[in-house]
C-alpha cells in the first residue's frame, strides 16, 4: 500500500515514468520513474542555449516517447509537422506556440508554467522562447520526428 501511494504521489508530481537507468519506485516490477535530480540534460546548442533531455522511451523506436527541453531566450523551432500526435506541458517559464506552415512571430500565443496543449500529427507549427528560460516537456509515439517546413526567403 506503501508504495502504491508512493507511486502515485510520482504520477502525480508529473515526474514521468519507464526510462531505462532509472530508481524503481514501486515493487509491482514494471513501474520506473525519473526524479528531478536524475534528469540527464544533454546540451544541443551553446547560443541560445538548448538543452534536451530523454525521460522515457525513445522517438526513433515504436511506443511512446517522453524528452524535456530547456531553452533560453531567442530560441526557435521553425515550422515543421510530426507523423504523430504530440503533447507539450510547459514546467517553467513562457514557451509561444502558433499553428502554420511559415514563421510569423506575430501569430505566436503565449503558454504560461502550467499550460497544456496538444499538436495534431501533420499540423504545421512553430515555436519560440521570447523571454527568460522556458522548460516544457513533449510526449507522442514513436517512430516519430520532425519534418521540417521550407521557409520561404527572410522568414526567419
Amino acid at each position: 500500500m506503501k508504495a502504491t501511494l508512493r507511486t502515485m504521489s510520482a504520477v502525480m508530481a508529473g515526474i514521468a515514468v519507464g526510462t531505462a537507468g532509472s530508481t524503481a519506485c514501486a515493487e509491482d516490477g514494471g513501474l520506473h520513474a525519473v526524479r528531478p535530480d536524475e534528469i540527464a540534460w544533454t546540451e544541443v546548442r551553446m547560443s541560445p542555449l538548448l538543452c534536451r533531455a530523454v525521460i522515457h522511451g525513445d522517438q526513433d523506436r515504436p511506443g511512446s516517447f517522453t524528452f524535456r527541453v530547456r531553452a533560453a531566450a531567442g530560441h526557435r523551432l521553425m515550422p515543421h509537422t510530426h507523423p504523430d500526435e504530440r503533447v507539450i506541458t510547459v514546467l517553467e517559464g513562457t514557451y509561444w506556440s502558433a499553428v502554420g506552415d511559415i514563421w510569423d512571430e506575430s501569430r505566436l500565443i503565449a503558454f504560461p508554467r502550467g499550460s497544456f496543449y496538444v499538436v495534431p500529427a501533420g499540423v504545421p507549427h512553430f515555436s519560440g522562447v521570447l523571454d527568460g528560460e522556458t522548460v516544457f516537456q513533449e510526449s507522442g509515439t514513436g517512430p516519430s520526428r520532425n519534418d521540417m517546413i521550407p521557409q520561404p526567403a527572410g522568414a526567419r
